[in-house]
């Protein structure tokens, strides 16, 4: 099969596996540790996405330090217990696998710590399907999606005309538009197709079949 990209980044949460279940967890414990009240399943569906840090502010009104400290609970419980609380999108494996069987090389563009999606890929032993991670080492690091996709580019030496960014949420098509790649926007996960379309998404999955129809038209 031939294709007109050399390399795809996936995000992660929401594109490569349903980590709902865990970030969920996770953020529950840190709210009540923090000392807020509970919020909507919708508010919750939120953190899916962008980086924590900022969620806790924009969801609860809480101040930087008030942040920081639920930001510390969160990846303790995330750490102990809700990292490996996912379920992987039908296909995606498959998937990968096929890119590099075809000689395209794949990377994780995703605002998730470096360090967890090391350990997820450790545990997947998806070792050999994923070339690079673009991460933030840390919440602190403040790394734009634009900035996460660009050194994509740059770590495999391409134009950006080679790659393609994939992702569920309007932050991932906005990183794309930034670094001047194009993007396929997934509706599987915790984004529709409203939020994907109206961000500039290059084309619009439905379903990881259509992922692959797109990246090897």
């Amino acid at each position: 099969m031939t294709s007109e990209y050399k390399a795809v980044f996936f995000d992660f949460d929401g594109t490569i596996a349903d980590t709902g279940d865990g970030i969920f967890h996770s953020v529950k414990y840190a709210i009540k540790e923090s000392g807020f009240e509970p919020i909507s399943n919708e508010s919750l569906r939120t953190f899916i996405g962008p980086p924590v840090f900022d969620s806790f502010k924009r969801e609860l009104g809480m101040n930087a330090q008030q942040s920081e400290f639920a930001v510390m609970k969160y990846r303790e419980e995330y750490s102990r217990e809700g990292i490996f609380r996912f379920t992987l999108y039908d296909g995606i494996e498959a998937l990968l696998r096929e890119l590099k069987a075809n000689g395209i090389q794949t990377a994780i563009a995703s605002s998730k710590p470096y360090n967890f999606i090391l350990r997820i890929i450790d545990f997947l032993n998806f070792g050999d399907l994923i070339d690079f991670i673009s991460c933030p080492l840390s919440d602190k690091a403040n790394e734009s999606k634009v900035t996460l996709v660009s050194r994509c580019v740059e770590h495999f030496e391409i134009e950006k005309s080679e790659a393609v960014m994939v992702g569920d949420r309007h932050f991932d098509i906005n990183g794309a538009n930034g670094a001047g790649v194009e993007s396929i926007g997934v509706t599987f996960g915790y984004g529709d197709e409203k939020e994907l379309s109206n961000a500039g998404a290059t084309h619009i999955a439905h379903n990881v079949d259509d992922i692959k129809k797109f990246i090897f038209s």
